[in-house]
């Protein structure tokens, strides 16, 4: 969990070439653009700076964007309304995982109020991690948020980043219906793990209501002795 100055600056390399990918994202949002198309731009981006995509990138606008993660990752269909763009970046091994929410066009009331809880939990979470408290901890504060104004969070708040897009800490509260015997015994350790220097770590609060749309938004974060420092620079692109 607590990573070498040497794969830290790897890390930092991985999310400067996904940042670069950014004032792509919001110069094609303003087209009449595809799922698809935006998807093969930002893999061409990627691919230009010696580095490769970290997963398949998820492109969901619109209804698509209520699912997690959408199947198939893009369409042929023209992005409007809100919605979300998930891709990182693998170099030289070390990842990155961003989330860029959008909003593009008219929205409705309803749709608006999604996009202002998710960035408002995100605010909630980013300052309110602290060395020393417990990772799970941070995930109730931002469930508690969104629980008060109708929604919850369905997947963790974030988690660790490296050689993996998925590695500790585990930023997240399992549900206790679903706690089996070996789920229990690996929360244990799980709920023991406290942010410390040195962690590299996603926060990606979320919102999703079937049939109409979600937001999330994702970036990477180190923690260094003063405190949490932003790797990665997504924010809401309303065109």
């Amino acid at each position: 969990m607590i990573k070498t100055s040497e794969e830290i600056n790897l890390i930092k390399k991985a999310a400067e070439i996904s940042n670069s990918c950014l004032p792509l994202i919001e110069k094609s949002l303003k087209e009449n653009i595809t799922e698809k198309e935006l998807r093969r731009r930002i893999g061409r981006k990627i691919r230009s700076q010696h580095a490769t995509l970290s997963f398949q990138t998820l492109v969901a606008s619109g209804k698509r964007s209520s699912m997690i993660h959408a199947k198939p990752h893009a369409t042929d269909k023209i992005i409007r309304g809100i919605g979300y763009i998930d891709f990182g970046v693998c170099y030289r091994g070390y990842r990155s995982d961003l989330t860029v929410p959008f909003i593009k066009g008219k929205i409705s009331e309803r749709e608006r109020r999604i996009v202002e809880i998710t960035l408002k939990a995100y605010d909630i979470a980013i300052n309110s991690i602290k060395i020393g408290i417990p990772c799970w901890k941070l995930f109730e504060k931002v469930d508690n948020f969104l629980r008060k104004n109708g929604f919850r969070m369905v997947h963790s708040l974030g988690h660790g980043v490296g050689k993996e897009i998925h590695e500790l800490p585990y930023i997240g509260k399992p549900s206790k219906k679903h706690l089996t015997k070996k789920r229990k015994k690996r929360w244990k350790k799980l709920k023991k793990i406290n942010f410390q220097e040195g962690m590299v770590f996603t926060i990606e609060p979320a919102v999703y209501v079937k049939g109409l749309g979600g937001c999330r938004i994702e970036n990477d974060f180190l923690i260094t002795r003063n405190g949490p420092k932003v790797l990665s620079h997504t924010k809401l692109i309303e065109v």
